[in-house]
Formats: structure tokens, C-alpha cells, sequence
């Protein structure tokens, strides 16, 4: 009988339904069922990572078919949890980054902990960091230190003349002779 395949929602459901289950396996009323049930779960995931393992080392002599499996939301999960992916840190988190509006810019990355540079900052930053935040934990749940810093990108320079635009609309940002010199800075005002 064929395997009827999740999709991704279902499987990001079923994820964290067996997290949650797992994490009440300490809080069971009889602590010799709840140590046998989670060295049971510890043996089966042991099982599990050396057959992923074999996979994986097999799937190695085809690199375009390793990177497609390890490209699949559930599999690649499970790749991460027994550190068999084949994409090395640095590659997801900026896969991460790029799929972000904007996108961040990553700073620094060291052992479990990175540094990113988010443009802006004020109105919506926070929502924006937490955006960063889940797309690192999602492709590189190793990296337990997220760093986040705002301002423009290393080197970006903006004129000060594209700070202002015209207030009376004639194109000539109120420099022109004879004209109204009150220009008023782009995307002006507090948040709101």
C-alpha cells in the first residue's frame, strides 16, 4: 500500500504535536512508565538517524538528489535533528535570510550564534526580528544565538538630496531660484 504523503502545514502540525507529547513525557504521574517511554523514543530515534545516515551516505555519490531531498520541509528536519544535512550552516541561514523581505544582511555567524543586520529599525522592527528569528530556527536550528542589529547595510551611502522631496511638486526639491526652499524628508513622521 502506497504512503499517502503530508503536506507541509500537516507535517509542521504532526512536528510539533510529537514535541509536545515528548516534552509531557517528564510530567507523567509514574516515573518509571515515563523513563521507559522516553528511552523507547530515544531508541527509535537512534534507529531512525543510522538509516538516514545509510541514506544519506548513499545519496552522497548524487549530490543534486542529496540537496533535493534535504530541500523538503519534513526531511530536511530530520536531517538537522541527526546532523546529516548536507548544507552547512552558513549556507542556510543565508537561505534564510534571502527568503526575508529586505533581505537581512548576516554580519557574522560563529559556533551556535549569528549576527544580523535588519535595515531600519523603529515602526515594525519588532515584528521583523521575529521574522529573522523563525527563519534561522527553521533552517539552522543549531544556532541558538540571534543577534540582531538595525541600520543600513555596511557601505550604503544615501545622497541627502533623496532624503527630501519636493512639497510643491514642481521637480526642483525647492533648490531652484525663486523657489519654495521648505523640503520635507521622505516617508516623514513618527509611526502610526
Amino acid at each position: 500500500m502506497p504512503l499517502d504523503p503530508w503536506d507541509d502545514a500537516y507535517a509542521r502540525g504532526q512536528v510539533a504535536l510529537a514535541e509536545e507529547r515528548l516534552s509531557g513525557l517528564d510530567t507523567l504521574p509514574d516515573g518509571v512508565a515515563a523513563a521507559r517511554a522516553a528511552q523507547t523514543v530515544e531508541t527509535l530515534v537512534g534507529l531512525y538517524g543510522q538509516c538516514l545516515g545509510r541514506i544519506t551516505a548513499h545519496l552522497a555519490e548524487h549530490p543534486d538528489l542529496l540537496a533535493r531531498v534535504a530541500d523538503d520541509e519534513l526531511v530536511g528536519h530530520l536531517l538537522l535533528i541527526h546532523d546529516l544535512h548536507p548544507d552547512p550552516a552558513e549556507t542556510r541561514v543565508l537561505q534564510a535570510l534571502a527568503a526575508l523581505p529586505g533581505p537581512p544582511e548576516l554580519v557574522e555567524l560563529s559556533e551556535g550564534a549569528v549576527r544580523v543586520r535588519i535595515q531600519g529599525g523603529g515602526c515594525g522592527s519588532a515584528g521583523t526580528e521575529q521574522a529573522v528569528r523563525d527563519a534561522v530556527a527553521a533552517r539552522a536550528p543549531e544556532i541558538e544565538d540571534v543577534r540582531i542589529e538595525s541600520g543600513p547595510a555596511k557601505g550604503a551611502l544615501i545622497p541627502v538630496d533623496a532624503l527630501f522631496r519636493d512639497r510643491d511638486g514642481d521637480g526642483d526639491r525647492g533648490l531652484g531660484p525663486g523657489r519654495d526652499r521648505t523640503r520635507t524628508p521622505v516617508g516623514g513622521g513618527a509611526c502610526g
